[in-house]
């Protein structure tokens, strides 16, 4: 049922989008078996077949991973998208979303590799799940790191324990890939907004994805 629905609302929204002008379409996706759908389902409103973008894909970038194609294509999208915003810049993409992932990109072009933890949402879920009277709490910081009951100290030990780990991962991955040269860290994903007052990113990107989908988009009709 949840892939109908998420199919049903995917198509109200290329519907809506079919009635304007389209020139180029592409997509990206971390669910494989879901985008050969969508892909017939958009050649079929637009007559043309999407550039998806792949780790095979002619996209620009050197991949330093030692496997290319593990690698998330929603990470080679937002490389593409910090290659375009912050040209020759050396980049930390730090993506929140179900996992919080930390990838970094040298000013020549090359996809340095990076990070991966459980996404911020996660923490809460497994505690719930994984202890017998822990219970669920929202996704919003305390007023105080020590906190007065459960509740409270669990949001605590999310919000800057996870604000904790991805300032850690940021500097230790900077000093490591780029010692003393200046780099841009950008923040993205949809929990990105939890993390706005930490001053942990320079600045916060939250279409990098698609920015990075209009770069690869633009640089395969430039190649055609």
């Amino acid at each position: 049922m949840r892939s109908a629905r998420i199919t049903k609302n995917v198509s109200v929204e290329i519907d809506r989008l079919a009635r304007g002008k389209v020139d180029r379409i592409a997509l990206c996706s971390v669910v494989p078996k879901q985008t050969p759908r969508l892909a017939s389902l958009l050649k079929k409103l637009f007559g043309s077949a999407p550039l998806i973008l792949t780790s095979k894909s002619d996209h620009g970038l050197q991949v330093a991973y030692e496997q290319p194609a593990k690698l998330g294509v929603d990470r080679l999208a937002n490389m593409l998208g910090a290659q375009k915003l912050y040209p020759n810049k050396n980049v930390i993409v730090v993506d929140c979303g179900s996992a919080t992932t930390l990838t970094l990109l040298h000013r020549d072009g090359t996809l340095l590799g990076g990070s991966i933890l459980p996404g911020v949402a996660m923490w809460s879920e497994i505690l719930n799940q994984r202890t017998a009277r822990l219970p669920a709490v929202s996704l919003s910081s305390p007023d105080k790191v020590v906190g007065r009951d459960t509740d409270t100290a669990i949001r605590s030990g999310i919000m800057h324990g996870h604000a904790g780990a991805i300032r850690e991962l940021i500097s230790k991955s900077r000093a490591e890939a780029f010692r003393r040269s200046p780099v841009v860290v950008l923040g993205t994903g949809g929990q990105v907004t939890h993390f706005k007052e930490q001053s942990l990113f320079t600045h916060i990107e939250s279409e990098l994805i698609l920015h990075g989908l209009q770069a690869f988009a633009s640089g395969k009709s430039a190649h055609a």
